[in-house]
């Protein structure tokens, strides 16, 4: 790719074989131009055709299943058996590649049919039949996701709290489209595959989370029990149970307000507060430092709780900081453990059984915990070597979520800049 000179009608960014000599502007159209016949617009429901969904057979495609650039078969699914199939779709067939439109709630969601198995189209979803010789699939698909169609969408949209276009608002819609369809072709390609690697990492983020709530549910042992329903090889034992106040010297932080705080590395690594809800269960570093020699000194092997906040959910939490030589600002409660249980396994397990915490909170409009509150929370303890296990297997976890999780935010980065460096 190389970048074009500034003219009108003519991307920033092209592929090398559409420039120079073969420069040609993109012409602007009608939306519809592109379009031979759009599938559909009327809306219809099962009741409508005195039907209903079914438990199986046919998936029903809707503006909840389409999101942006994949199909979210995990959103509220429905089937519809052979008679509503016949009654709905014959005619209407949709095909792989072919463009789905969401028309409403969520408006100007855009993704593509994954494959040939026979779909449904249901409510607030749209699928476009293009005419091959103006458009491709691919192009029309990441066009639409454009931000100058966006824009102009969400200017073309009516209704209140759910905004929605109609097909008299979408033949008001102006776009501006290669005429060289092989540019097309080329672009769409492009997209395509960083839409499939955007999916990807999507999917694997999705599973790990997944799985580590599965494991976060079967590691420790459920209220009142000693036994874990899964373990490690070699761990039979039962768990001690135990209150928090037995195992940890309590102590606070102190000082410390935002405006002390950088984010550049200068000075001392410092927590406030309000970093906590930021915060992971085991936090490797922390994300403020501060000029000023204030604060509470945090010990090794800690677990720290805000004292404050807005909700009862806020309070729901703790964290440990495994950076050495960190201060804690006020309205951090400090929690040094004793040297047979690790910080890592407690943070875990603490934050699986948030919901004990809640009981434990005090006041209204501002909300409150202490250390005499907390110290009655009830908890379960292993042998060191099966703590170890625990807490690193559940770090693992995390290390991989916050992998994909970059990833997938530096592909998206990628993609947004472009879809505004590619499109005009």
């Amino acid at each position: 790719m190389i970048m074009a000179e500034e003219k009108k009608n003519i991307p920033k960014l092209r592929f090398r074989e559409f420039t120079g000599d073969n420069a040609n502007a993109w012409e602007l159209r009608k939306f519809f131009d592109n379009i031979e016949r759009v599938i559909d617009f009327r809306g219809r429901t099962p009741k409508k055709l005195g039907m209903e969904w079914s438990d199986e057979g046919y998936i029903v495609l809707s503006a909840l299943n389409v999101k942006d650039s994949y199909i979210d078969f995990t959103a509220d699914v429905h089937y519809a058996n052979q008679d509503l199939y016949d009654k709905w779709m014959v005619g209407n067939e949709l095909y792989e590649g072919q463009v789905l439109f969401t028309t409403e709630a969520p408006m100007g969601n855009v993704a593509q049919v994954p494959d040939n198995r026979k779909y449904v189209l249901s409510q607030r979803t749209i699928a476009f039949n293009i005419d091959k010789k103006k458009v491709t699939n691919d192009f029309l698909a990441i066009l639409l996701r454009s931000q100058n169609v966006q824009l102009t969408l969400k200017s073309l949209a009516s209704g209140g709290t759910a905004q929605g276009v109609s097909q008299k608002s979408l033949s008001q819609l102006r776009v501006i489209v290669p005429i060289n369809i092989k540019e097309q072709q080329k672009i769409g390609s492009f997209f395509r595959h960083l839409d499939e690697l955007i999916t990807l990492h999507q999917r694997m983020l999705d599973e790990y989370k997944t799985l580590k709530k599965t494991m976060l549910s079967k590691i420790f042992p459920k209220n009142g029990e000693k036994y874990p329903e899964l373990r490690f090889f070699g761990f039979t034992d039962a768990w001690e149970q135990r209150k928090l106040g037995e195992i940890v010297e309590w102590s606070k932080g102190s000082g410390l307000s935002k405006d002390a705080l950088n984010i550049q590395g200068i000075g001392v690594p410092v927590i406030h507060y309000a970093d906590l809800y930021k915060f992971n269960s085991v936090q490797k570093e922390v994300i403020h430092w501060t000029m000023n020699d204030i604060g509470t000194k945090i010990p090794e092997n800690n677990l720290l709780f805000p004292m404050s906040d807005v909700t009862p959910d806020g309070l729901a939490r703790t964290s440990t900081v495994l950076q050495s030589n960190v201060k804690a600002g006020g309205d951090v409660l400090i929690a040094k453990l004793n040297k047979d249980i690790l910080s890592t396994f407690m943070s875990y397990q603490i934050n699986r059984n948030k919901n004990q915490i809640l009981p434990l909170v005090t006041g209204t409009t501002v909300r409150h915990i202490n250390s005499k509150s907390l110290s009655t929370l009830k908890v379960t303890v292993p042998g060191k070597n099966e703590q170890k296990y625990v807490g690193s297997i559940l770090m693992r976890f995390d290390s991989l979520i916050a992998l994909h999780q970059r990833e997938l935010e530096l592909l998206k980065t990628l993609k947004k800049t472009m879809l505004q460096q590619m499109f005009v």
